[in-house]
């Protein structure tokens, strides 16, 4: 039997490195000073958008190859994609509300504002989605990942400014950058890729579509910190794109009835629990939290680079638990600081307060603790497991004892 290969075809792949280089043509365009020399408000809300519209009209009148899946579950896909949109704003949100806080959006609300940044966010949008499904579907017709992966990079790296990468100073401002921004920005493109090789560009839109609409149009908008981004904006993608897969092969009958029982909702229940529980342990949710520790003020106990994980105090009755010799973790000022209570005082005046001292160093602390600044209580050392916080955190950064997670 003669085995027929019919993707990809020469012509389709000539195709493909045709829009490659036309999306790095624009990504060039965009980061040169050439568009420097036109004014800012003709390039970002004409040319731009113009220029945008012209990928994606070229790339529509191009011989498309139809996605993975069949006709039939294309509504399914495109629901989902709406609905994993959903669940990543609102875990967003909730992250905000409860961890780092909500604030007012920078962005024009007005109705004028509102519909040039539609235009502006959209056309980019459709254009980057028209191009993403045509490589997608030339290159591949099996889950290649190496595709996906590849095609995800490229996309992420249009979308990253070349400016915020030349002013980055250092490894703390490089670990950040890529944490908060391009960790994110490439899983939500992996998963984006999947949607796109499944169900063509319009599950795509609709996805990034949705949280990109939240994200310039909602009034309101989660003020999280960059470790809480990274976690949400790394593991809702992954947890998306191994969801979809689970679907998108129940659907079209793939699994075997043993697969299934493997892959039973239960399971992705617990793997959902798992994930959540994960972020929310990390960032402080629970009654125990982990903090790394940066220097060596509680050494031998506790080295630079240690976990410790901390009881939270949230009453008079954890606060007059304490007793000598425990090691508990207060704030001072704009910082955190774990150290031993050496001595318990107590006034008219002031009421109950702590001395405390780090085990390394020579005298006590200058401060005394006021009960209403103590965070909770060391029950747990990790060691050696924050030493990656170490890279982006030098000790002459801020003189802290500890930086929480």
């Amino acid at each position: 039997m003669i085995k027929i290969t019919y993707l990809p075809t020469k012509p389709s792949r000539a195709k493909c490195f045709l829009l490659i280089g036309w999306l790095l043509c624009l990504y060039g365009l965009e980061n040169s000073p050439i568009n420097k020399l036109i004014d800012f408000k003709v390039w970002n809300n004409g040319v731009k958008p113009i220029l945008w519209l012209t990928v994606a009209f070229v790339t529509w009148r191009l011989p498309w190859v139809r996605s993975k899946a069949k006709l039939r579950q294309m509504n399914s896909i495109n629901g989902w994609a709406f609905v994993f949109a959903f669940i990543y704003i609102v875990a967003s949100f909730m992250l905000g509300i409860f961890i780092d806080g909500v604030g007012k959006s920078p962005y024009d609300h007005s109705i004028s504002g509102m519909m040039l940044n539609i235009i502006i966010v959209g056309s980019a949008l459709i254009g980057r989605e028209f191009v993403r499904n045509y490589l997608v579907n030339n290159m591949t017709k099996d889950e290649d990942y190496i595709i996906f992966i590849t095609i995800a990079l490229l996309m992420t790296l249009i979308n990253t400014s070349f400016e915020n990468i030349i002013i980055l100073k250092g490894y703390e401002d490089l670990v950040k950058f890529i944490a908060q921004s391009i960790a994110p920005e490439f899983t939500h493109s992996l998963f984006v890729t999947y949607l796109a090789f499944l169900g063509g560009p319009l599950p795509a839109i609709i996805y990034m579509g949705v949280i990109q609409g939240f994200h310039w149009l909602s009034p309101f908008l989660p003020n999280l910190q960059w470790i809480t981004a990274a976690l949400v904006g790394v593991m809702c993608p992954v947890f998306f794109l191994t969801s979809m897969q689970n679907i998108y092969l129940n659907e079209s009958k793939q699994l075997k009835a043993k697969d299934k029982d493997e892959e039973s909702v239960l399971s992705w229940i617990l793997t959902s629990l798992l994930s959540i529980g994960i972020i929310w342990f990390t960032v402080g949710v629970f009654p125990i939290y982990p903090s790394v520790i940066v220097t060596g003020s509680m050494e031998p106990m506790i080295k630079p680079g240690d976990v410790i994980l901390v009881k939270k105090i949230t009453d008079m009755e954890g606060i007059n638990a304490l007793k000598v010799g425990d090691v508990m973790q207060f704030r001072r000022d704009s910082i955190l600081i774990t150290h031993r209570i050496i001595e318990i005082k107590e006034t008219e005046e002031e009421g109950i307060q702590y001395r405390t001292k780090g085990d390394n160093n020579a005298g006590p602390d200058v401060e005394l603790v006021k009960p209403e600044n103590i965070k909770g209580t060391i029950v747990q050392v990790v060691p050696k497991v924050g030493w990656p916080t170490l890279l982006i955190k030098s000790r002459n950064d801020i003189p802290l004892d500890q930086i929480v997670f």
